[in-house]
């Protein structure tokens, strides 16, 4: 089952003929992109189109990013014991394979690099020969780049070398390992240039304004971040776009919770489940009783129990938000708070509970607001602790989670013991188990792939002579 994962680039329009796996591995493919197939508006729209499916995949596709970072935070919790036993350690927070154990985060990391390769290989050829009235395809392109690197530096270690495909088939151009700032920098110049590019579109600009916006608040810029999304409206949504349910054919691909629900051959692809209080630091998803986040509780996991499903994705299985305007709310709230207008900032996210109907989510009612003891009154530590229940419980399995995770370490001081999942792992003495997970581990990201964890998922092997897989320790955030 550690192939459920793959994704289909196949031939469109005669442009693309990579796998994901492909892209740290030179030569490049025969026929990546050709100078030929590009020189056209139909040649780079159809290799845009193809990048972007590839992006989406990556992002929400079964078995990559998010399923796996939301694995490693206290947003999901492992319940395929019996049925993939391999992957449990990501969820017990020891993401290295080894001992029976997968990495798991391998294919989501190759599959996001080949996006962002085919994608910056697009944007010549758009801005070339797009109408003035297309224009904002180039915008678009630079801001899933962005979110490409955004992902890759939220989600894992340090360490991934940006390499790039040349157009004409003259090779690869290797990169060297970056910290995470410096892959955050290179996505914040990527984002300001999808601004650049938006040509007045309104989607073009929410997209970009949210990542830019998402990039400096990892990179610790608040005020900057608050002004970058001051004019994404609430209601701004742009989501990822795959198949609505499982295709037997395998030509389409659909996002994890739309292959979970549909998959008709049992229930083992629901290895997944929503958490509740994990590990003693996790928040209650399910029995907060949210009116955000509530719950189809009629199917099985892969092991038996109840499955819940967030109904917000349940509302149409073809969409997964990449970008909301609750988003961009979220980070001027932030951005308030780090002033230090606790007043504003309460101001900030009451706003956004009164405006649910017309949110995203599209909730029936207002959300009630935040009493004054949670807020004004509260001690420091409280206010952020508040803070980031806002963000979680809006933004649930959206994929902010671990980078959030990350930042309370990183930014505000927090011992990851206080903030991750810890203590006694469930099910971590299960004789299915390759090896006993008595206890969570330590790590804070995913790791990078190594030859073992290639190997033993039928991965290519990373041919770029710089990469050194994690050049920090998946215990530092």
């Amino acid at each position: 089952m550690r192939l459920r994962w793959g994704i289909i680039t196949g031939m469109i329009g005669g442009v693309v003929a990579c796998r994901p796996s492909d892209v740290l591995s030179v030569p490049a493919p025969a026929g990546v992109t050709t100078s030929r197939a590009l020189a056209s508006q139909a040649g780079a729209e159809a290799a845009f189109t193809n990048a972007r499916f590839q992006l989406f995949s990556a992002v929400a596709g079964e078995l990559n990013v998010l399923t796996w970072s939301e694995l490693l935070t206290d947003e999901f919790v492992f319940n395929g014991v019996t049925a993939d036993p391999g992957d449990a350690n990501i969820d017990a927070r020891a993401t290295a394979a080894g001992g029976g154990f997968a990495e798991g985060g391998d294919g989501g990391w190759q599959a996001l690099l080949n996006a962002r390769s085919v994608l910056l290989l697009a944007v010549p050829g758009l801005a070339t020969y797009e109408p003035a009235g297309g224009q904002s395809k180039v915008g678009e392109a630079y801001a899933l780049i962005g979110y490409a690197e955004l992902f890759l530096a939220e989600d894992y270690c340090a360490g991934t070398p940006l390499d790039r495909v040349l157009p004409g088939g003259a090779g690869v151009q290797y990169g060297t390992p970056l910290t995470t700032d410096s892959l955050l920098g290179v996505a914040e110049v990527h984002f300001d240039s999808a601004l650049a590019h938006a040509n007045g579109d309104a989607t073009v600009e929410g997209l970009a304004s949210v990542g830019l916006g998402r990039t400096l608040l990892d990179r610790g810029q608040y005020l900057a971040a608050g002004m970058a999304v001051s004019t994404v409206p609430v209601g701004f949504v742009y989501n990822t776009e795959l198949a609505p349910s499982y295709d037997a054919g395998g030509v389409s691909i659909s996002n994890m919770y739309a292959y979970a629900y549909s998959y008709p051959y049992g229930s083992f692809l629901r290895f997944f489940n929503v958490s509740d209080g994990e590990g003693g630091n996790g928040l209650h998803y399910r029995s907060a009783a949210d009116p955000r986040l509530t719950f189809d509780s009629s199917l099985t996991t892969a092991d038996g129990g109840t499955w819940y499903l967030p109904t917000k994705f349940e509302v149409n299985f073809a969409y997964l938000p990449l970008a909301t305007g609750v988003e961009a709310a979220l980070i001027g709230a932030e951005a308030t708070l780090q002033g230090g207008d606790a007043g504003g900032w309460a101001t900030d996210l009451n706003a956004i509970r009164a405006n649910a109907p017309g949110t995203y989510l599209q909730l029936a009612d207002s959300v009630p607001s935040l009493t004054p003891d949670s807020t004004l009154t509260a001690s420091a530590a409280e206010q952020v602790d508040v803070m980031f229940r806002e963000r979680a419980f809006w933004l649930f399995g959206t994929g902010t989670r671990l980078g959030d995770l990350r930042r309370l370490v990183r930014q505000y001081g927090r011992d990851q013991s206080t903030v991750y999942p810890t203590g006694p792992y469930a099910n971590g003495n299960n004789p299915n188990l390759p090896s006993p997970l008595p206890n969570y581990g330590t790590d804070v990201d995913l790791t990078l792939p190594t030859a073992a964890g290639l190997a033993s998922d039928g991965l290519t092997a990373i041919t770029n002579p710089n990469y050194k897989g994690c050049v920090t320790p998946t215990s530092s955030a």
